[in-house]
C-alpha cells in the first residue's frame, strides 16, 4: 500500500461505478482549482493498493468543514486535556454529506477488512494524525470495518424512495388529505407568480449561467456568515468531465433567471447538493430542491432521491427519515473509549428521533412504507 498526494497518481481503471462524488473527475476538479489543497485545509492523500486495486478517498485535514458530521466538540475536548485533535485522517466525498462507496475499486476486488483498519490505523500512528474517520460509507464497508475497533455515527436524513409511481399526482394520492391539499397550495403558488422552470444539463451551462449559479451558490453560503467551499472553476471542470451526471434546474422570471438549483444524478440515484435564489419567492425553496427532484426521479425510473443532509420540512413532503453512518477511530485510548460510549448514547436518542420522524410522514395508513433499518446505499 501507499499514500499518494494526487489523484492524477491513481490509475483511471480503479473508477466502475457511476457514484459521481468520488469520480476521479470529480475530485481531479477539485484539486486542480484551488478548492482542495493545503491552503483551504484538505490536503489530498489517498491509500492507494496497486496489489488489491482499491484506493480511498483521504484527506488530511486541519479543521472540521466541509465534512457535516460534527465533531466540533472533540476537538474542543481534545484541547480541553492539552491534545490536539488536529491534523485527522478523513476518508470521504470532499463537501458532500451522500452515503456512498469510500472504498474504489471493482466490484468483484476483495478487500480484507482487517489488513485495511491495520493500515490506516497505523498510518496515524505513525504520522501523529489524531485519527481516522469513514464518513457516510455504505453499508459494505460499514460491514467490513465494524469489528476492527471502529466506532459508528449514525445521523438521520431525509430521503425520497420511489415506490412504482407513475406521476407526481399519483405519489400524492397516497398522502393524507390535508398534507395533500398544502402541497398542491404550494405548487399552485409557484404557478400564479408566472415563474417557469427548466431543467438543464452541466454541458449546457454558458458562462452568464454559470455567473448567476454561482452568485446563487455563494449568496447561499452567505446568509449563514460562511462562504462556498468550491470554487467556479471546480465546477466548471466538473461540468466538463462530467456534465451528463449534473442537472440544473432553473426559475425563470419574465425570461430572467430567479434561483435555481444544482443535482447530481448517477445509475439509481438523484442528489440534491446546492441552491440559492435572488429574490424571495414564497415555496419556491420547495418546488426547486423538492418537488422537482421528484417529478425527475418519477419520469426517469430513478428509485432514490437524496435531497441533502438536515431539513426536517422534508417529512411533510414525502421524505423518510433514514440511518447514515460513519466510522471513526481515535489513537488515543481513551478519548477513543469515550467516543465509542458517546456515540451509542447518541445512537439511542437518534432512533426515538427517528421514529417520531416517521410516524409524522404524511402517507396514509396504506401507503405506510415500513421504517428503513439500513444505512442507505
Amino acid at each position: 500500500m501507499q499514500w499518494l498526494n494526487s489523484i492524477d497518481q491513481a490509475p483511471a481503471h480503479l473508477w466502475q461505478g457511476t457514484y459521481p462524488f468520488t469520480q476521479k473527475a470529480f475530485i481531479q476538479a477539485l484539486e486542480e482549482n484551488g478548492s482542495i489543497n493545503n491552503q483551504t485545509g484538505w490536503q489530498s492523500h489517498y491509500l492507494y493498493d496497486k496489489d488489491h486495486a482499491f484506493l480511498l478517498p483521504s484527506f488530511i485535514k486541519h479543521h472540521s468543514y466541509g465534512e457535516y458530521v460534527f465533531d466540533w466538540s472533540w476537538a474542543e475536548a481534545y484541547q480541553q486535556h492539552g491534545l490536539s485533535y488536529y491534523p485527522k485522517l478523513i476518508i470521504a466525498a470532499p463537501f458532500t454529506p451522500a452515503s456512498g462507496p469510500r472504498i474504489i475499486c471493482d466490484a468483484h476486488t476483495q478487500i480484507n477488512g482487517q489488513t485495511l483498519s491495520n493500515a490506516i490505523q497505523s498510518h496515524c500512528l505513525e504520522h501523529n494524525l489524531s485519527g481516522a474517520h469513514i464518513l457516510f460509507c455504505n453499508a459494505k464497508e460499514r460491514e467490513l470495518l465494524l469489528d476492527q475497533n471502529w466506532h459508528e455515527r449514525k445521523s438521520v436524513q431525509f430521503h425520497w424512495f420511489n415506490y412504482g409511481y407513475e406521476d407526481f399526482e399519483h405519489f400524492l394520492s397516497y398522502f393524507k388529505s390535508r398534507k395533500r391539499k398544502a402541497v398542491v397550495k404550494e405548487r399552485k403558488s409557484i404557478q400564479e407568480n408566472a415563474i417557469i422552470i427548466r431543467w438543464i444539463t452541466g454541458l449546457d451551462m454558458n458562462e452568464s449561467l454559470w455567473q448567476f449559479f454561482y452568485q446563487c451558490y455563494q449568496t447561499t453560503y452567505a446568509m449563514r456568515g460562511m462562504q462556498g467551499y468550491i470554487t467556479l472553476n471546480s465546477f466548471k471542470q466538473v461540468a466538463q468531465n462530467m456534465g451528463n451526471q449534473m442537472r440544473f434546474v432553473w426559475a425563470y422570471h419574465q425570461n430572467n433567471p430567479i434561483a435555481c438549483a444544482l443535482y447530481f444524478q448517477d445509475s439509481n440515484t438523484l442528489y440534491g447538493r446546492y441552491w440559492g435564489s435572488t429574490v424571495d419567492v414564497p415555496n419556491l425553496h420547495f418546488e426547486l430542491c423538492y418537488y422537482q427532484g421528484i417529478e425527475y426521479c418519477i419520469k426517469h425510473q430513478l428509485q432514490h432521491f437524496n435531497p441533502g443532509t438536515q431539513g426536517e420540512h422534508k417529512i411533510a413532503r414525502g421524505f423518510e427519515p433514514i440511518f447514515t453512518s460513519s466510522l471513526h477511530y481515535l489513537t488515543h485510548e481513551g478519548f477513543h473509549e469515550a467516543v465509542g460510549n458517546f456515540v451509542i448514547e447518541e445512537a439511542r436518542s437518534l432512533e426515538l428521533y427517528k421514529q417520531d420522524c416517521f410516524e409524522a410522514l404524511p402517507f396514509n395508513e396504506q401507503h405506510l412504507p415500513a421504517p428503513k433499518q439500513q444505512p442507505c446505499l
